[in-house]
């Protein structure tokens, strides 16, 4: 069984690229991949969760997520989006609480069971095609969120599943 996942900046082409590429394969994507979360995510927005309670439920999610992945390996998956993202948006918030590096073992441990029982590609989608002034990511630094990617899929845990994916427009494309 394969287990494909998803990972890079907003705007990179992962989408189109999984939708064309994955058609027939079981796909989960996270966060926002199970009903639960979507529900907590409102009252988050809504001022009626703190930051501190919505990391630990996302981290709940991710885990669900490879949990699932881990008793159900009967069939191939694509992960659009995974713990990595997570681990690389969130690292100022789950640094400022001291949950990173505990985290971040949790689910690199998870990882390394699913890499038992699944070939494991993750496709890293680095060159962001498109930049639009009424997308959510001009509040974050891009240029940091390219390096805590690069640094997090570099390590040993994760490098050798590392495949860099680019893809290619035209302006009409877009």
């Amino acid at each position: 069984m394969h287990l494909y996942i998803i990972e890079g900046l907003d705007k990179t082409g992962k989408t189109t690229y999984t939708k064309n590429k994955f058609a027939g394969y079981s796909k989960i994507r996270l966060p926002g991949g199970f009903e639960y979360t979507q529900e907590m995510r409102r009252y988050f927005l809504e001022g009626k969760i703190h930051e501190a309670e919505m990391i630990h439920i996302i981290f709940g999610e991710h885990m669900a997520a490879l949990q699932h992945l881990y008793f159900n390996n009967t069939e191939s998956y694509v992960l659009d989006r995974s713990f990595i993202s997570y681990l690389v948006y969130q690292k100022e918030m789950l640094q400022k609480y001291g949950y990173y590096d505990t985290y971040k073992q949790i689910l690199e441990e998870m990882f390394k069971k699913l890499a038992q029982r699944y070939e494991v590609k993750i496709l890293y989608f680095s060159k962001q095609l498109i930049q639009r002034k009424d997308d959510w990511l001009e509040h974050m630094d891009s240029d940091e969120l390219k390096r805590n990617f690069d640094e997090l899929l570099g390590q040993d845990a994760y490098s050798s599943y590392v495949e860099h994916v680019d893809i290619e427009c035209k302006k009409k494309d877009l």
